[in-house]
């Protein structure tokens, strides 16, 4: 093992810088959030306005109704209508906490008339149907919503608010720094900043994308050769390949975020979630394959897969970044927004998205690119960072096609 060490330029310094390295990357993505699946918490809340009175759903997924209040009540792991039925006078008094409408500064005596189940999102959620009272006409509704902030810091609901089912709706997404959205009845509008902020938390804790745009980083400091992974020799060809990685990621997901969120085509959420576990999977697979071998050896027709990648970095990114497409438009599409009004939020959500894939980029790049003349990098960093995403990826896998919900992130 020391012969290896004394190979890299510098000694033990770099070790210690591909060391660094690592630690600082692992300490960039994930420090500070916990860990959480592709699927972020979500609930939706709906309103309608009428003259005095407001009416809506709220659908909160079941699992973090579970998680707080402990409904599955002979811990089997299922919850049944029974055990739902049991505890809405404790379900019903929770929501009802968390959620505070004001009607121009006088608020509203809201109540659940109807529990029911429903699926949204692909997600199985408790329904709530509300009822609330106004002490006069609705013109300024504020909305001051808390639910599950106190356990889970990620949550985020989305509220959808139309004026008598007439006016277009107007929305926002609330969190634990912005919880209060106040809605103008006469005048609905959306704001394209919630919705660029709702793009970067996107891409912030979904782990799963960051994955697969760090498996394709890795290996951009690089170049395959019959004798392994060789460093690039100067910065320009790197930002070049990154720019072409980044920009066919981005032009393909774009394409099919619009698509999705426009209805143009409809995919099953469980397919693509999987499918993009696969996407990450393959990649990392790539990366473990240092040495170019020649035709003749067996394996030709990966070694050629491989030749094609290199000389063309932006086909793989843009492959699988149709699917990754679709995962991001399910962060928008439930959000129950008018045709017209889908413009400003898609815009604004795809900016976030690449606000928030630029600062990864601006992240990773300098920190790989200082220590790619380092063996430690090349004949471990790499390859052990390689094998630790297909491990996730190929958990990611199994979880999502046969709904084990047994990875805990």
């Amino acid at each position: 093992m020391s012969h290896r060490f004394k190979s890299i330029p510098g000694g033990r310094f770099g070790a210690l810088r591909s060391l660094l390295f690592v630690g600082l990357v692992c300490r960039g993505l994930f420090a500070g959030h916990p860990l959480a699946a592709h699927t972020a918490s979500t609930a939706w809340l709906s309103l309608s306005v009428s003259n005095s009175m407001v009416t809506g759903s709220w659908e909160i997924a079941l699992r973090d109704l579970d998680l707080r209040l402990g409904l599955d009540a002979n811990d089997d792991g299922r919850l049944t209508w029974g055990e739902l039925k049991s505890r809405r006078t404790d379900i019903a008094a929770y929501a009802l906490e968390h959620l505070l409408l004001n009607s121009d500064g006088d608020r509203l005596r809201l109540r659940i008339v109807q529990q029911a189940i429903a699926t949204v999102g692909g997600l199985d959620c408790l329904q709530l149907q509300l009822e609330g009272l106004a002490p006069k006409a609705v013109r300024n509704l504020s909305v001051d919503y808390r639910l599950l902030f106190e356990m889970d810091p990620l949550h985020r609901g989305l509220v959808n608010v139309s004026g008598g089912g007439v006016l277009p709706g107007s929305t926002a997404v609330l969190g634990p720094n912005s919880p209060v959205a106040t809605f103008s009845i006469e005048r609905p509008a959306v704001s394209p900043i919630a919705f660029v902020r709702e793009g970067i938390h996107h891409i912030g804790t979904g782990y799963d994308h960051l994955l697969f745009l760090l498996a394709l980083l890795l290996p951009a400091v690089v170049t395959r050769g019959t004798d392994g992974w060789r460093p690039v020799a100067s910065l320009r060809p790197v930002v070049r390949r990154v720019l072409q990685v980044v920009t066919a990621f981005t032009i393909a997901h774009s394409l099919t975020l619009a698509l999705a969120t426009f209805d143009v085509v409809r995919l099953p959420t469980r397919w693509v979630e999987c499918t993009i576990a696969v996407s990450i999977a393959v990649a990392a697979v790539a990366n473990l394959r240092g040495r170019m071998p020649g035709a003749a050896t067996p394996g030709w027709q990966w070694s050629r897969l491989l030749a094609l990648s290199e000389r063309r970095p932006w086909l793989v990114p843009f492959g699988f970044g149709l699917i990754h497409g679709f995962g991001f438009a399910d962060a928008l599409k439930d959000l129950g927004l008018a045709r017209a009004q889908l413009v400003v939020p898609l815009l604004g959500f795809n900016a976030g998205v690449e606000l928030g894939q630029l600062a990864c980029v601006a992240l990773v790049l300098p920190l790989i690119f200082w220590v790619r003349r380092t063996s430690v990098f090349r004949s471990w960093g790499l390859p052990l960072g390689s094998w630790a995403i297909l491990i996730v990826a190929s958990g990611w896998v199994v979880d999502r096609a046969f709904d084990f919900r047994w990875v805990p992130f």
